[in-house]
């Protein structure tokens, strides 16, 4: 599932795609997001949203914004294990219509709490369940344009991607 990106003057300029992964893992993983638990088994499924930057010159999306591009430097995500839990950053679904409605980061001030939204994208039924049973999804980057299921797979792969585990905010 592909997010369109952002309307003119929304930054930054992300494609955001929703996929999911099954998260092997040879013992139980506990990360602690805020108040929650999340505790993660082997086998277990999640979310992935991909965060991949917009290459089409044609784009009405500048390549440079100002967006603190440091807030997207995770660290890299091996595919073997579960990435490390983020505190900050949060993904935002609607469970009146089961749709992804964007990403929601936590400054410390009110000017630095951005709320980064897409049109809204509804999940399949093994979406929401899977965000339902875990209340967390996977933040990735590190690709461009609207990967494919096989592109995101042999970046994971070959360790280009970063991620971090974030609370799933139902609003």
């Amino acid at each position: 599932m592909t997010t369109p990106p952002q309307s003119p003057g929304r930054l930054p300029a992300f494609n955001m795609s929703l996929t999911h992964v099954t998260l092997p893992s040879s013992q139980v993983q506990v990360n602690r997001l805020t108040e929650l638990v999340n505790e993660i088994i082997l086998g277990t499924s999640v979310i992935v949203i991909v965060l991949s930057t917009i290459t089409d010159p044609a784009s009405p999306h500048p390549a440079e914004t100002d967006v603190d591009r440091s807030r997207f430097t995770w660290p890299t995500w091996q595919g073997d294990t579960i990435p490390e839990a983020h505190q900050k950053w949060k993904a935002v679904f609607a469970p009146q219509d089961r749709t992804f409605r964007g990403l929601y980061y936590e400054g410390p001030t009110l000017e630095e709490t951005p709320t980064f939204r897409v049109p809204n994208t509804v999940l399949s039924d093994a979406m929401w369940k899977m965000v339902q049973n875990q209340s967390c999804a996977v933040l990735c980057t590190g690709l461009t344009g609207d990967p494919s299921a096989a592109e995101i797979t042999t970046a994971l792969e070959e360790g280009k991607l970063q991620a971090v585990l974030v609370q799933a905010l139902f609003a």
